[in-house]
């Protein structure tokens, strides 16, 4: 089964991404969570009657937490580590943590992009 992407570029170093997770749940998504109540509160009827329903808010609590993880970890660009987040938090750590990355990755098709451009502007001078 192939997921769902949506086509975006980065804000930064302007490469064609694509992101998996949207920002919120989808019907898919409540559709297992419900389905997921129901097979707890069976399992649990035994002993706990209907009171294992209590479980809904838990279990869909559970269910956003991790999408919204998924979604940010998805939301980084993995060829400059701009993360768009970060940058409407606080625009100078959001600078730091990218110079960071590309220090970390000097293979990164950003700096060979930069490395490129610079060799053909240099004849120039």
């Amino acid at each position: 089964m192939k997921k769902n992407s949506k086509d975006c570029f980065c804000a930064l170093c302007r490469s064609p991404r694509k992101l998996r997770y949207s920002r919120h749940l989808s019907g898919q998504n409540y559709l297992q969570i419900l389905i997921l109540t129901l097979c707890v509160t069976a399992a649990l009827y035994p002993w706990f009657d209907w009171k294992g329903a209590c479980a809904l808010p838990i279990i869909w609590g559970l269910f956003e937490s991790i999408h919204k993880s998924l979604y940010r970890k998805d939301l980084k660009c993995p060829y400059c580590g701009f993360d768009p987040k970060w940058y409407k938090k606080d625009v100078k750590l959001a600078r730091q943590k990218v110079e960071e990355f590309l220090k970390q990755n000097p293979e990164s098709p950003v700096l060979r992009r930069i490395r490129q451009e610079d060799s053909t502007y240099n004849h120039l001078n």
